[in-house]
C-alpha cells in the first residue's frame, strides 16, 4: 500500500518509515500539509497519515482538504499528535475512517489504527466511475 505522510519530526519518522516499508508499504513523505495533498494528487494514497500540528495547514485542516477531493473522499486517514487530542479524537468519532493516535504511541497501536481504517469497506472510490456508497 502506499502510505503518504505529513510531519515534520524526523526521528519519528526515521523509526517508522524503515518499519513500514519492510512490512512492504512504499511510504512517501511530506514535511508540511500543501506539500502532502500535492503528493496525493501526483499518486494514489492507500493510507494518508499526518501530525496535526504542523506549520501552515495543520493535520485537522489537511484531513478537511483531503475529503474534499472526490478520490479521498472516504480513504483512510490516521492523525497524531502530542497536543491536540480532543479535536481529533473528535472527528474520529464521526469518521468510521480516521483514527487517531496520541504521541508518543507504540508500533502495536499503529498497526492497529492501520488495520482498523483500512479493513473497511468502501465503494465508490478510487476513480471509480459509478456512485456508490461512501462510509
Amino acid at each position: 500500500m502506499v502510505i503518504v505522510i505529513a510531519d515534520d519530526d524526523r526521528n519519528l519518522l526515521d523509526m517508522l518509515v524503515p518499519y513500514l516499508e519492510h512490512a512492504g508499504h512504499k511510504v512517501l513523505l511530506a514535511g508540511t500539509a500543501d506539500e502532502l495533498l500535492k503528493k496525493i494528487k501526483e499518486v494514489r494514497a492507500g493510507l494518508i497519515v499526518s501530525d496535526i500540528n504542523m506549520p501552515g495547514l495543520d493535520g485537522v485542516e489537511l484531513y478537511k482538504h483531503a475529503r474534499a477531493m472526490p478520490e479521498y473522499a472516504s480513504a483512510p486517514f490516521i492523525l497524531w499528535s502530542g497536543l491536540e487530542a480532543e479535536r481529533a479524537a473528535a472527528l474520529a468519532k464521526e469518521d468510521a475512517k480516521l483514527r487517531f493516535l496520541k504521541k508518543p504511541f507504540s508500533l502495536a497501536a499503529l498497526n492497529k489504527a492501520i488495520d482498523e481504517v483500512t479493513d473497511l469497506p468502501f465503494f465508490g472510490d478510487y476513480g471509480g466511475k459509478k456512485p456508490g456508497l461512501k462510509l
